[in-house]
């Protein structure tokens, strides 16, 4: 997925905060993997994002674990592509699902979120979170945790996060 043609949620589009989304996703990207093309962004954990995935999990829109997502990913793609069978309904190529993961994975890892990335773009964006595993799963489970990848599954929750990716704490004037 080219980070600059990225297709955000409506929401975002109308309220004019998905260029400067944009912008913020594209100032910091790594490769997935040393050996691969296949680029990322890198977000740092702020306050205002680790208030909205907090918020995201007490309303259960956050799915742990990278077998029940990518399960539940391709229940979703084949629910689409019945859909379309069926109607003529126009779908959107637009980002509806996030998928955040910690900086501590292993190599193979990182080559199946690739993998998982590439089949279920464009609606599917990844980010790499500046966190090892033990800090991810304290902050998504409030006791010691290891998590190493969540999905955020609602579209307007997708939207919150995104915003809170954006949103710069305040620095104390001196």
């Amino acid at each position: 997925m080219n980070l600059a043609d990225i297709r955000f949620p409506r929401e975002l589009e109308t309220d004019n905060t998905a260029e400067s989304i944009r912008l913020a996703l594209l100032a910091h990207t790594v490769k997935i993997r040393p050996e691969s093309d296949f680029v990322i962004p890198r977000i740092e954990m702020t306050d205002p994002l680790k208030i909205a995935l907090r918020q995201a999990k007490l309303r259960g829109h956050i799915r742990c674990g990278f077998e029940d997502i990518a399960a539940k990913l391709e229940s979703e793609r084949m629910g689409i592509a019945n859909v379309r069978e069926r109607t003529a309904a126009p779908y959107g190529k637009r980002i509806s699902r996030l998928l955040l993961f910690s900086n501590d994975g292993a190599g193979r890892l990182y080559r199946h979120i690739g993998q998982i990335l590439k089949a279920h773009s464009p609606r599917l964006l990844g980010c790499l979170i500046n966190m090892d595993s033990n800090d991810f799963g304290h902050l998504m489970t409030g006791k010691d945790s290891t998590i190493k990848i969540v999905m955020v599954e609602h579209k307007a929750i997708v939207c919150d996060i995104l915003r809170a990716m954006i949103v710069v704490p305040d620095v104390p004037s001196e």
